[in-house]
C-alpha cells in the first residue's frame, strides 16, 4: 500500500508555543503501519483530543509552578521582613539579649547522662573541671547592644565566648542553668558574671532552647537581667538595718547604764578609795600592798567598764582635739611590747610627718590598745606577727559605698595579725555588745563596740576582714585635720605626782561611805576637811564657817537640794566661793556645763586620788568666777 506523507497540520500552533510541549508529543501515524510519528499533529479527532488534554495538563502544571514560585517569593519576602524586624528589636532592645550555640555543651551533658550521672549539679560540685569545659564549649553567636554595653565590649567580635564573662569557677548558678536546660529546655537562674575588664556582675539569665533545636542546642536564646545595682542596694539596706538594730541595742544598754551608773559608781567609790589609801598608808607591808593593788586594779576595771558602756551608748561627751595618732600608736606599743610572749613580734611602720586627727586622746589610746590586745590574743597559742601601719589616703564616694563618713583625706590605721582568724558568722557579730570569743571571765564583749563607737564619733569609718587560719585585718579611717595657729596637738595622758595643800574644804555627800573615803583621801593630801551628809547640813555649816571655807566639794545628786541648788545658795552667802561638783552619772550635767555656770571643777565617781588631788588644786589655784 503506498505511503502518503502529510505535511504538519498547524492545528494548534499557538497552543503548542504557549505550552512548550510540542517536542514532548509523539503520536502514531494514521496509516496504521504501527510506525511512530513524531513532530506532527494528528488529524484524527481522538488523537487531537488527547493532545489537547495533555497540553491542558502541562499548562496547569506550569501555572501551578508559577503560583508556587510567587507564593514562595511572597513568603520569603515576608520572612525576610520578619527577620529584619526581629533583628531590629534584638539590636535595639534595652534588655541584654544573647543567642548562644551550645551543641558541644549538649554533647557533654548527654555523655554524662550516658555515664550514669543523674544530678548534673551534684556532679559539677565534685568535678568543677567538667563545668569549666562546658563553659569553654559555649559560643555566643549574637549579642545586642545592651549586652555589649553591659559587659564592656566595644564591638560584637569581642564577645564570642561565654567563658569570657563567667568567673574562673562558674559556680553552682551556671551548673543549675545547664541542668534545667537539659531537663526542660529552659532555665531561670542567678549567677555571677564579670565584664571583659574583670568587674563583677550579678545577673539573672533566662535561657530557652529554640524550637527545632531541642536535641542539638544549636540555637539558645538568653535574656539577661543585671542585678548588680539591685544587690548592692539590698546589701546597703541590710547594712543600714544592722546598724539600726545595733543602735537600738546600744540605746537599750545606755538606758540601763544611765539608770545604774550613779549607784554603781557610788558603790565603787569607797572600794577604790580605801584600796588606794591602803596602798599609801601600808605600802611597806608586801601582803597588804599586793591585796590593795589587786583591789585598785579590779575597781578601775569596773570603773572603765561603766565608762565604756556610757561612751558607746552616747551618754557621755567627748572633747575632740587634734591628736597625733602616730604618737598614740608608739606609746601603746611601748606599753604592750614588754608583756608579749617571745613568739609574737611587732612590725610597726609609721611614716614621718603623719597628719593629725580630731579625737579624744584618751579614747584614741583605748582604740589602739584594744585592737592591739585583741590581735595578740588571737596569736597567743601559735605566735605570729602584729603588723601596725599608718598611711594617709583619700576616700571618694565610691570608696565609702554609701557609708556615713564624708569623702576627703583620711589617715588609715591598719592593725593586722597572723592569728586564728574568724569565720563569716563570727565576723558578723564582733560589734554586737557583749559578744566575745574569749573564755568566760576574760572578756566583756564591749571592746570592739566601743572601738566602733569612738571611730564613728570622730567622723571616721572602720572595716575588717578575716579568714579562718589567715588572721584578721582592721582598717580604721580618721578624718585628717589641718592645724591652724590656734590649734595645738593634744598631749597624751601622763601620770604626775600627787598635788597637796592645806586649805579648808567643806565636803557634802549624802552617801556616808563615799563621804568618809573622800574625806580620808583629802586629809591624806594635807587638807582640813569638814564633812556633811545632807545638803541642808552643808548649807548650815557654810553659814557658820563661810569665811573659813576655801572650797566646797558637793555631790550633784542629793535629795531635798541638789548640788547645783546648794551652789546657788552658797554663792548667795559668799559670791566668790569655789565649788567642785562630783557625781556618779548625770545626763544633764558635765564638765563643760559646769564651767559655763562658773563651777571650778567636775569629777566623775568613783574618784581616784590623783584625779581628786589635781581637781582640788586646780580649783583652789585658779581665780573664782
Amino acid at each position: 500500500m503506498p505511503r502518503h506523507d502529510h505535511p504538519p497540520t498547524p492545528a494548534c500552533p499557538a497552543l503548542l508555543r504557549r505550552t512548550g510541549a510540542a517536542a514532548l508529543l509523539a503520536f502514531p501515524s494514521g496509516s496504521g503501519s504501527g510506525a511512530p510519528w513524531y513532530g506532527a499533529v494528528p488529524t484524527d479527532p481522538l488523537s487531537l483530543l488527547g493532545l489537547v488534554v495533555v497540553s491542558l495538563l502541562v499548562l496547569t502544571l506550569v501555572l501551578l509552578n508559577q503560583r508556587k514560585k510567587r507564593i514562595i517569593s511572597t513568603k520569603t519576602q515576608a520572612l525576610a521582613e520578619t527577620e529584619a524586624g526581629y533583628r531590629l528589636l534584638f539590636e535595639h532592645s534595652p534588655m541584654p539579649l544573647v543567642e548562644e550555640e551550645l551543641s558541644a555543651v549538649r554533647v557533654l551533658l548527654d555523655t554524662l547522662r550516658a555515664g550514669g550521672v543523674g544530678d548534673p549539679v551534684a556532679h559539677f560540685r565534685t568535678h568543677p573541671g567538667d563545668l569549666v569545659l562546658c563553659a569553654e564549649a559555649a559560643r555566643i553567636v549574637a549579642a545586642n547592644r545592651a549586652t555589649l554595653a553591659l559587659y564592656g565590649a566595644g564591638e560584637p567580635g569581642l564577645l564570642t565566648r561565654l567563658a569570657a564573662i563567667l568567673p574562673d569557677d562558674p559556680g553552682e548558678g551556671y551548673a543549675a542553668e545547664l541542668a534545667a536546660l537539659h531537663r526542660a529546655g529552659r532555665s531561670e537562674t542567678r549567677l555571677h558574671n564579670r565584664t571583659l575588664d574583670g568587674l563583677p556582675l550579678l545577673v539573672e539569665r533566662r535561657a530557652v532552647v529554640a524550637a527545632g533545636h531541642e536535641q542539638d542546642w544549636a540555637k539558645v536564646f538568653v535574656t539577661i537581667i543585671d542585678l548588680t545595682e539591685q544587690e548592692r542596694l539590698k546589701q546597703q539596706h541590710q547594712e543600714f538595718e544592722r546598724q539600726l538594730e545595733q543602735t537600738r541595742r546600744l540605746e537599750a544598754i545606755g538606758s540601763l547604764a544611765g539608770g545604774i551608773a550613779h549607784d554603781f559608781n557610788n558603790l565603787l567609790s569607797p572600794i577604790l578609795g580605801r584600796a588606794e589609801l591602803l596602798q599609801v598608808e601600808r605600802g611597806e607591808d608586801p601582803v597588804v600592798a599586793e591585796h590593795s593593788r589587786a583591789i585598785v586594779d579590779a575597781s578601775r576595771r569596773a570603773r572603765a567598764l561603766v565608762r565604756q558602756i556610757l561612751t558607746f551608748s552616747r551618754q557621755v561627751d567627748q572633747e575632740l582635739v587634734p591628736v597625733s595618732l602616730a604618737a598614740v600608736v608608739t606609746e601603746v606599743l611601748d606599753l604592750l611590747r614588754p608583756t608579749l610572749p617571745a613568739n609574737i613580734t611587732i612590725d610597726c611602720r609609721l611614716p614621718d610627718g603623719c597628719p593629725r586627727v580630731m579625737a579624744d586622746p584618751t579614747q584614741l589610746h583605748q582604740v589602739v590598745m584594744n585592737l592591739a590586745a585583741n590581735a595578740c590574743h588571737a596569736m597567743e597559742r601559735t605566735g605570729g606577727r602584729l603588723r601596725v601601719r599608718l598611711e594617709p589616703v583619700v576616700l571618694g564616694l565610691d570608696d565609702l559605698d554609701g557609708r556615713a563618713a564624708a569623702p576627703g583625706p583620711y589617715l588609715r590605721l591598719e592593725v593586722a595579725d597572723t592569728g586564728c582568724g574568724m569565720d563569716a558568722a563570727t565576723l558578723a557579730r564582733i560589734f554586737d555588745p557583749y559578744f566575745t570569743t574569749r573564755p568566760s571571765g576574760r572578756g566583756t564583749g564591749l571592746g570592739l563596740p566601743l572601738v566602733l563607737g569612738i571611730v564613728r564619733s570622730c567622723g571616721g569609718e572602720l572595716r575588717v576582714s578575716s579568714e579562718p587560719g589567715q588572721g584578721t585585718v582592721f582598717r580604721l579611717y580618721f578624718p585628717v585635720v589641718e592645724l591652724t595657729g590656734a590649734q595645738t596637738v593634744a598631749p597624751l595622758p601622763a601620770s604626775a605626782p600627787l598635788e597637796r595643800g592645806s586649805e579648808h574644804i567643806l565636803l557634802v555627800d549624802d552617801e556616808k561611805s563615799v563621804a568618809d573615803v573622800t574625806a580620808a583621801m583629802l586629809t591624806r593630801l594635807g587638807y582640813r576637811v569638814s564633812v556633811r551628809t545632807s545638803s541642808h547640813d552643808g548649807l548650815e555649816a557654810f553659814r557658820s564657817l563661810a569665811e573659813q571655807i576655801d572650797l566646797v566639794l558637793a555631790d550633784l545628786n542629793m535629795p531635798q537640794m541638789t548640788g547645783l541648788q546648794l551652789c546657788r545658795e552658797l554663792r548667795a552667802i559668799r559670791p566668790g566661793v569655789r565649788v567642785i561638783v562630783c557625781t556618779g552619772f548625770s545626763e544633764q550635767f558635765d564638765a563643760a556645763r559646769a564651767r559655763a555656770i562658773g563651777i571650778q571643777g567636775f569629777l566623775n565617781k568613783p574618784v581616784v586620788m590623783a584625779e581628786l588631788a589635781r581637781a582640788v588644786r586646780s580649783a583652789l589655784d585658779n581665780p573664782a568666777a
